[in-house]
């Protein structure tokens, strides 16, 4: 166990052993793509068998120097597109808001995004990979998929890589992840719709999110619906095939709101029709500015949570550390509230 008296490894030791001056020591420590690939390795090798352990103030002050110097070359991070075309990746309001945070994080912190995809004409993981050792690129944040896996593999060696992804899509192997916390935005959703009389809501989430989830959102609401005795019957998990039981199933419900796991749902046949004859309030754990006109719910900043990925990439890298994780962290957000418009009782009064 260290002790206080414990030996420190000093930088000019790392670059005795390995031959190398001491610009050359901290340059690869640091993954900089002007040190070859192989020189890097080899100053990393060494250091892990001297023990050396960057010092965090010395390694956060020079972080932020660099951050503040206009450079002509910036360290690069890769943003890469897994399964999303070039296309989705440009127009999707959630991905262009997502890339937008990372890019402008990365930014702060002295470092470029570049973009890459997984499915461009003729690429493959390999190919990929390739890639990116031939650039000198070791940070990678990695994008959420919106297809419908439910796990995740990239066949590269990680061992070269600092990764982190952006969502709770399960990877394997497992990486460092940045995401929404799906249990603390229900209860914030429950939470909020309490304060405005609601002691009734009912919930209609679609099985793929809330699988990818752990069932979080369901879990939740079952645990902190301001009326627990009748929980179970208020939340219906349907798939597309099953959504037009969704209108009859909420009249008779009695509820007094609606929480939908994205607006979408809401186009169900008669949904809308219900809420409105009801005066529900309805809200959407995805909430975005496209969300129609009186709909309320969770904005799931995604921006901020690719902003923290970033992060997670940036700290494996001033940390010199790369490969799978032997505890991959997990940081989760449960977004902010967005309040409906004004209540309408089923009168139309207000």
């Amino acid at each position: 166990m260290p002790t206080m008296f414990e030996r420190v490894v000093t930088l000019k030791e790392v670059a005795e052993r390995a031959k190398l001056s001491l610009a050359t020591v901290s340059y690869a420590l640091r993954h900089h793509p002007k040190i070859p690939v192989a020189t890097r390795e080899k100053v990393a090798a060494v250091a892990r068998e001297l023990g050396y352990r960057p010092n965090p103030r010395v390694a956060s002050l020079m972080a932020h120097i660099r951050g503040a110097q206009a450079r002509a070359h910036r360290e690069r991070i890769a943003f890469v597109w897994v399964h999303t075309s070039r296309a989705e990746a440009r127009t999707d309001p959630f991905l262009r808001n997502v890339f937008a945070g990372a890019r402008e994080r990365a930014g702060q912190m002295g470092f470029t995004l570049e973009e890459f995809w997984t499915d461009g004409a003729g690429m493959t993981d390999e190919r990929l990979e390739q890639i990116l050792r031939a650039r000198g690129i070791v940070g990678v944040v990695l994008s959420p998929v919106t297809t419908a896996e439910a796990v995740i593999t990239l066949g590269w060696d990680w061992r070269h890589f600092s990764a982190a992804v952006i969502g709770n899509l399960t990877w394997t192997p497992e990486l460092h992840h940045a995401g929404h916390h799906h249990f603390l935005a229900m209860r914030l959703a429950l939470r909020e719709l309490e304060k405005l009389g609601c002691r009734r809501p009912a919930a209609l989430i679609e099985p793929q999110t809330n699988e990818r989830a752990k069932r979080a959102w369901e879990a939740a609401f079952l645990t902190h619906h301001p009326t627990p005795a009748s929980a179970r019957g208020l939340v219906r998990v349907l798939g597309p095939e099953r959504l037009g039981e969704s209108a009859a199933w909420l009249r008779a419900s009695r509820a007094d709101a609606l929480i939908v796991s994205d607006a979408a749902l809401l186009a169900a046949p008669g949904l809308r029709g219900v809420c409105r004859d009801l005066g529900m309030q309805v809200v959407t754990l995805y909430w975005s500015a496209e969300t129609p006109k009186g709909v309320g719910g969770i904005d799931q900043c995604y921006d901020q949570v690719a902003a923290q990925a970033v992060d997670l990439v940036a700290a494996q890298l001033n940390a010199n550390e790369t490969g799978v994780p032997d505890l991959p962290r997990i940081m989760l957000f449960p977004g902010r509230w967005v309040a409906p418009g004004k209540r309408k009782s089923a009168k139309g009064t207000t």
